[in-house]
């Protein structure tokens, strides 16, 4: 079974960040979608989590017949949420999302592909040594959430460095990140290993993709996050 995780970049928060690399033309409303739809229709994926997914990028889904969907916008009136899409074909036996117990806005979703649990989440960044870090709360909740779940996979933003607070928590959980410490995403012009694909109670495989992080969005990979792939042995 191969796993992805891929922020998306909703285009409500592209004035959250400086692109003023970026083709002009992929910056206005929708243009981007199209190249979001092709690059992860590409991945040969059976399971994907979208973070920073609208209603739009949803709606396009749900009118492709090669997938199953699954969407959770989040709370507080924000324009965005998790999508997990699965494989038609695939059986979906059971699945259930919800709001953090904070008032982010923030969402999860599990949903268990065969025995397999996979959660896709984007947690709230906070600086790594903030005592009272959301995101490190948010993890927890996860955590809590997949205790009885093996095996298991985290697919998230998870808004945190290599070592940093949340990294740490779903390492002592006992999953393993694919990604390790590569970038995943392009932050204002930094490279940031932001991402995670983790994976507990099976072995996997980490799958290689190119992209230039130095110039995302662009028409290969028009968001600020690469897609995470990894082939799970199950």
């Amino acid at each position: 079974m191969r796993l992805a995780s891929f922020n998306v970049l909703a285009d409500a928060y592209l004035s959250h960040g400086n692109y003023s690399h970026v083709d002009p033309g992929l910056l206005q409303p929708g243009a981007r979608q199209r190249h979001i739809i092709r690059e992860i229709n590409s991945l040969g994926a059976d399971v994907i989590g979208l973070q920073e997914a609208d209603y739009y990028l949803h709606e396009a889904f749900e009118d492709d017949g090669r997938w199953q969907t699954l969407w959770t916008p989040k709370g507080r009136n924000k324009p965005d949420g998790c999508l997990t899409l699965v494989k038609k074909g695939l059986e979906i036996t059971d699945h259930e999302s919800s709001t953090y117990d904070d008032e982010t806005g923030s969402v999860y979703q599990i949903t268990m592909v065969g025995r397999l649990a996979v959660a896709n989440s984007h947690m709230k960044w906070a600086p790594a040594d903030d005592p009272d870090h959301v995101g490190v709360a948010q993890t927890k909740e996860l955590l809590v959430k997949l205790d009885n779940y093996t095996p298991a996979a985290i697919l998230a933003d998870c808004n945190d460095r290599p070592g940093g607070p949340v990294k740490r928590l779903v390492d002592e959980a006992g999953f393993l990140n694919m990604s390790d410490e590569r970038p995943t995403a392009t932050i204002n012009g930094e490279l940031a290993a932001l991402d995670l694909l983790a994976v507990r109670g099976v072995r996997a495989k980490w799958i290689n993709r190119d992209y230039d992080l130095t110039t995302i969005p662009n028409r290969q990979c028009a968001s600020d996050h690469i897609p995470l792939v990894a082939d799970l042995d199950i």
